[in-house]
């Protein structure tokens, strides 16, 4: 769901709403961001050792790349599968190249993403040496501080998101980047859905997305990369690479997710928790939610 997560950013910084109230609170949001990067920045400055990452340890794990496509391919295989039964029992007729109706989608992708949740902890109990708590990092142990780790997370990366999105919107604008840039049709549906849609949409954007998506990204490959890779910073980059690639052909999000990810994977390898990303990621995709539907 990431990137119908990006394509709402999207419209909310170019297509902006017509409650005046509601825009200016996202202004205050990107006020207070640019704020929280500014200092985040400056004392990254004076302690370059925090950024560079040097002080974090690994985590021992005896993962395979087969590990990784198993997970990743039985949530696709459980979305595919139940788009199939969904549509069937709702009588509708899906159409190959045409967008599969949200009605089918959205409770399709809740059931992959808990497919991937569960094929994550069941790998991770297997892979690595402090199990899923301690050594995958799923913990709340130290959840006060991981909580304001994720809420400083989303307000330094937001500007910084909505700042490419913008870039990416004008470059195409100008028929530089040959891309399109038509609304994410679950913009139209969430506008239109009644409550009951809402509620789902909410689940599954803000609760089981930011889970299942933190957990085999960050959990799984970023964990896989740092061992072959040989550090942190190219395992969060090529991490971030991938998570931007798999939302193919919606290329105007792709810049904006690579920089959410790289954020997150950051705050992974900072913590050797992934509550504060998997927070932060909720955040986002709440905050964002909240603004598209005022």
């Amino acid at each position: 769901m990431s990137n119908g997560l990006v394509s709402l950013i999207l419209a909310a910084t170019t297509h902006p709403s017509s409650d005046e109230a509601l825009t200016g609170r996202m202004l205050v949001l990107l006020a207070m961001g640019i704020c929280v990067l500014a200092v985040w920045t400056f004392f990254r400055l004076l302690r370059p050792e925090k950024f560079l990452l040097s002080d974090t340890p690994g985590r021992s794990n005896s993962l395979h790349i087969l590990h990784i496509f198993a997970v990743y391919f039985a949530h696709v295989i459980v979305v595919r599968l139940g788009m199939l039964v969904i549509a069937a029992w709702q009588g509708v007729k899906l159409v190959a190249g045409k967008p599969v109706p949200m009605t089918v989608g959205l409770p399709a992708t809740g059931a992959g993403l808990i497919v991937l949740i569960v094929g994550v902890m069941v790998v991770a109990s297997m892979t690595f040496s402090g199990g899923v708590r301690r050594g995958l990092g799923f913990s709340t142990r130290r959840w006060l501080s991981d909580t304001g780790r994720g809420i400083v997370g989303f307000l330094a990366i937001l500007p910084l998101c909505i700042a490419a999105l913008m870039l990416t919107k004008y470059l195409a604008d100008k028929g530089i980047l040959p891309i399109d840039l038509t609304e994410h049709p679950a913009l139209g549906f969430v506008r239109q859905a009644s409550t009951a849609w809402v509620v789902v949409v909410f689940v599954v954007i803000t609760v089981l997305a930011p889970i299942g998506e933190e957990l085999f990204f960050r959990g799984l490959v970023q964990s896989l990369l740092r061992k072959h890779l040989g550090g942190p910073w190219p395992a969060i980059l090529a991490t971030s690479v991938l998570f931007a690639a798999v939302h193919v052909p919606i290329y105007k999000d792709m810049p904006a997710l690579f920089l959410l990810s790289v954020a997150l994977g950051y705050n992974y390898e900072r913590t050797g928790r992934l509550f504060s990303p998997i927070f932060m990621h909720a955040i986002f995709n709440a905050v964002m939610l909240w603004h598209v539907l005022g």
